[in-house]
């Protein structure tokens, strides 16, 4: 079978910023490569090498590995997420459909392993029947936290019910209350919980939360698990595992997520860590939580049971009702303006409800929100494959925050008589696919003597002259997502430092990569000529 042919680099426009007074447009079409144009092949890695394909299917994970296989000619192939979301691929030439397509011609219709990371929908909701029509799959790859037979991860599975539940009960009352672009927020973040290809339906939410088995998002993961031979749970440092399929020597390594519900709930960078500020603490969805802990059918309330009193009662408690009619009103009932008089400075205007509580809590369902879809980010499977015993290594961190990231060094891999750590395999790393879109929390600063894994440890020695970073962010679009600032620029400029300017974004227009100054021509022609731009992705050539 024929060796797939380079294609010209694609012409994507540049993203630019958008303006609060106008919709960013999408980047003009690109013209046709020759590759597109002669439609899709078979992805054959060249001798003793191994090509990653970044798909350019959205703000959005979609990756397809070709390594050499054990047959002559016949490469295994292992594609780690597939997901975007909605509305994001308008700002690329580049469609679902058409990566999917791609994907059963470049495998011929099989792929060794699908690694599905977390249960998100920016990485599993383009797993569809239509779109995955025809193509088995030998092993799919998942982590710990999928196991149904493992306690740990039941107890999280509840616990995350629980909060969706909560969630979704304070996302209702927020509608009742007419608060229309908070209950737009909270959808958005419920639709990544809870998946699907198109924009949050309310009706398809609201059932999702109630029946998880109905969330788009599980019955992505079910299509590719029912459909594998083999479903594999990666718990962390366990052992080098044999990527199926492939030449010998071509292993994986788990380093996360980590066993350890507090290491789960850790999201945010600290001190040196962090190449920006800090997103604010976490205590709103503390007191969010426990509003809606209440468990004895009483209106629910930020406070402890003993300090309530049922709110369609107060005005009636024995004790305390005349007090609460006269002060506070009740369900627009104005308050006494006689004896109690003398304690108010000023009259109250005739409805009271502006000096109750009743729903003020709710304005925390969002921050709720968001830290339930950084602990789903925080329980990715990250995934260190190890080109050759001691030789390159390609880093898939998925969407990993800093309680995922500080555990990978608490413990060694055994390997046969020897044990790995993590800091050999991050300074051994040639490829690092950027955490969560680029974004604040999910890439730690640091140089090579932190404590903890950071950015400092990847890329050492020989290996730091091929590092490379890939970013899966559609920049224009996520101006468009209530400030969603995916890439973080300050990681984005450490990331283009660190790999010389080797970084490859979802939106890059490869005509446009500049050689930094420092970089030989030699060392610049020499990426661009293992580097591939098409509509649908980018190819990065790794001699092994």
């Amino acid at each position: 079978m024929a060796k797939r042919k380079k294609a010209a680099p694609a012409t994507l426009k540049k993203p630019v910023k958008s303006k609060k007074s106008a919709k960013p447009k999408p980047p003009a079409k690109p013209k046709k490569t020759a590759a597109a144009a002669a439609g899709s092949t078979r992805l054959l890695p060249p001798p003793d090498s191994v090509v990653v394909r970044m798909y350019r299917i959205g703000h959005g994970d979609c990756f397809l590995i070709a390594f050499p296989g054990k047959t002559d000619g016949e490469p295994a192939y292992v594609l780690i997420d597939c997901g975007y979301k909605p509305g994001s691929p308008n700002f690329l030439n580049c469609k679902p459909k058409d990566v999917a397509a791609d994907i059963r011609a470049a495998t011929d219709g099989h792929l060794d392993v699908v690694v599905m990371t977390h249960e998100h929908q920016d990485h599993v909701n383009a797993f569809t029947a239509t779109n995955f029509k025809d193509v088995t799959v030998g092993e799919a790859w998942v982590a710990w936290t999928e196991d149904p037979t493992d306690q740990v991860a039941n107890d999280l599975r509840d616990a995350y019910k629980d909060q969706l539940l909560g969630l979704a009960e304070g996302r209702n009352r927020l509608a009742a209350a007419g608060d229309e672009e908070a209950v737009k927020r909270i959808d958005q973040f419920m639709a990544f919980e809870l998946g699907g290809e198109s924009d949050p339906d309310p009706i398809a939410l609201a059932a999702a939360a109630k029946d998880p088995a109905k969330s788009m998002n599980k019955v992505a993961m079910k299509l590719i698990k029912d459909r594998a031979k083999n479903v594999v749970f990666f718990r962390p440092h366990e052992k080098a595992v044999p990527v199926p399929g492939a030449a010998d020597g071509v292993r994986v390594f788990a380093l996360g997520p980590p066993r350890n519900a507090k290491a789960l709930e850790d999201l945010n960078p600290q001190g040196s860590e962090v190449f920006h500020l800090a997103a604010g603490s976490r205590s709103p969805v503390a007191y969010f939580a426990a509003a809606l802990s209440a468990s004895d059918g009483r209106s629910r309330s930020p406070f402890s049971v003993r300090y309530a009193v049922d709110l369609s009662t107060a005005h009636n408690d024995a004790e305390d009702g005349t007090f609460f009619s006269n002060i506070y009103g009740y369900e627009g009932v104005a308050p006494f303006h006689g004896c109690e008089q003398a304690f108010i400075e000023d009259v109250p205007p005739e409805n009271a409800d502006w000096r109750r509580i009743d729903n003020d809590w709710l304005g925390s369902a969002e921050e709720l929100a968001v830290a339930m879809n950084s602990d789903t980010n925080n329980a990715s499977l990250v995934l260190a494959f190890e080109l050759s015993p001691g030789g390159k290594v390609l880093l898939f961190a998925a969407d990993a925050q800093r309680g995922n990231w500080i555990s990978w060094a608490k413990n060694d891999t055994p390997d046969g008589g020897r044990k790995v750590t993590t800091k050999d395999l991050l300074g051994r790393t040639v490829l690092y696919k950027a955490g969560h879109h680029c974004s604040h929390n999910a890439t730690l600063n640091g140089d090579l003597d932190y404590q903890f894994p950071c950015l400092g440890w990847m890329g050492l020695g020989a290996h730091a002259d091929e590092f490379t970073a890939m970013i899966t962010a559609v920049r224009v679009w996520a101006e468009t997502q209530n400030g969603w600032d995916h890439p973080r620029k300050e990681i984005k400029d450490a990331l283009i430092k660190k790999a010389s300017a080797r970084v490859l974004q979802t939106d890059t227009d490869l005509t446009a990569l500049q050689k930094p100054s420092g970089v030989s021509d030699t060392e610049w022609k020499k990426f661009l000529d293992r580097t591939v731009g098409t509509d649908l992705y980018f190819d990065l050539t790794i001699k092994i």
